[in-house]
């Protein structure tokens, strides 16, 4: 009788521990202490968001261990919903091959000051091969605990079986029209039939490839024959402003907007020239890679030949922001408000000030402004500091996901371009 009773306690614990994963959402970019310098990008376009076609799209992963020695790494990818919990699919249905795969290729840094090892793999690979469209995420950890996830990445696999017709309108909110953006598109019927959209069709839209402030799952406007609609239902944003940049390329040569290098025994430092608030000034565009950030250097192999430099960052403002707080933010962020980002403020020299040790490259970022006792999911503003206008140039991206009737959210159409309101 104690054996039964045992035995179906443990069948509940069992049951209860897979829906509990089943039942998990998956949370943005994460990266463990020690790992640094993460990138997932289409393989040789390496400031593209990781949004590839399920057909011969290709994806390469490389991050550095600040701690150069040989560890073991592993990557897997998890299937996920449109509104991304994990989705109840086991790995064999969406993948031909090993569930996971080790990342064998890694090289020790030479000649730096901050030691590393760099490691990098391509996802999907002949031996882990992708067979379904959907959101994912990328998982990296070690084999003696694979539980803990020292690295995850949202990507995308897409399949074209439907038209996306999209574009940039002024809001239809006359007091929006000057610094927000509105997302229209039309999804034509192609390849695929919606038997249903208004319940089993979802869209998502992305602002410079961020999920932090995507917004989705609005009704269309209407459909008409094989059309749907989604004009002014709702995918407005705010335009933001160009992105500000730190060019860490040389160690030798003030790049503009640096306003001066200095070597100490452990690392280098990068000092960024002040960079001022941009909340009432004309909206002047300026070329900018959208948030994301480029590893390279002027003399050596990029990704084992750049070092690691101290760069610091200044906001010179009137006075500080009272109840509220300034965060470093892009892609050199996760796309996240991290604490090691928030910036401090500095009475003496009136500026807020910040430093984050970067590998050498090129990067883009701005300054989002977040109340003190805002929950981590609310988005950063960026009308405080950065200013937010309608003619900004941004990148936006279109997903079309549709409830498959094999049981998973497929990611059936997709539209991404720059859009340039002038």
């Amino acid at each position: 009788m104690s054996y039964c009773k045992n035995s179906i306690i443990t069948v509940i614990v069992v049951i209860y521990s897979s829906l509990n994963v089943l039942g998990q959402i998956v949370g943005l970019n994460e990266t463990a202490m020690g790992l640094a310098s993460v990138t997932l990008h289409p393989k040789d376009l390496a400031i593209s968001p990781p949004f590839v076609p399920l057909q011969g799209g290709v994806l390469t992963l490389g991050f550095d261990d600040l701690r150069a020695d040989y560890t073991t790494y592993y990557a897997r990818v998890r299937h996920c919903t449109h509104d991304w919990w994990y989705s109840d699919l086991h790995p064999s249905e969406y993948i031909d091959g090993f569930f996971d795969v080790v990342i064998d290729d890694m090289e020790d840094s030479f000649g730096t000051k901050v030691n590393y090892t760099h490691y990098t793999t391509d996802i999907p690979r002949s031996d882990m091969i992708v067979t379904r469209s959907g959101n994912y995420v990328l998982e990296v950890f070690t084999p003696e605990n694979p539980d803990e996830i020292v690295i995850s990445r949202r990507f995308v696999l897409f399949e074209d079986l439907c038209f996306v017709e999209a574009e940039v309108r002024e809001p239809a909110d006359v007091a929006l029209r000057r610094t927000h953006q509105d997302i229209t598109f039309v999804v034509t019927e192609d390849n695929y039939s919606f038997l249903d959209p208004y319940s089993d069709m979802h869209t998502a839209v992305l602002q410079n490839a961020r999920w932090d402030n995507a917004i989705s799952d609005l009704p269309p406007k209407y459909i008409k024959g094989k059309e749907i609609e989604f004009t002014q239902v709702g995918y407005v944003f705010p335009g933001g402003n160009s992105y500000r940049f730190a060019d860490l390329k040389s160690l030798s040569y003030t790049a503009r907007g640096v306003a001066g290098i200095s070597e100490e025994d452990l690392t280098f430092h990068h000092l960024l020239e002040p960079s001022p608030r941009r909340t009432y000034t004309y909206y002047s565009s300026q070329p900018d890679i959208n948030g994301a950030f480029v590893i390279s250097n002027d003399r050596y192999e990029i990704h084992t030949g750049s070092d690691y430099t101290m760069t610091h960052f200044t906001l010179p403002m009137p006075y500080e922001l009272h109840g509220r707080q300034v965060y470093i933010f892009g892609e050199l962020s996760n796309g996240k408000y991290l604490p090691t980002h928030r910036m401090k403020w500095n009475d003496s020299k009136s500026s807020y000030e910040s430093k984050l040790l970067l590998k050498q490259g090129y990067y883009n970022f701005i300054y989002l402004v977040k109340d003190a006792n805002a929950q981590e999911s609310e988005t950063g503003m960026t009308a405080d500091i950065e200013g937010n206008h309608f003619a900004t140039d941004n990148l936006y991206t279109v997903f079309v996901y549709y409830a498959d009737f094999e049981g998973y959210d497929r990611v059936v159409g997709f539209a991404q371009w720059n859009n340039d309101p002038h």
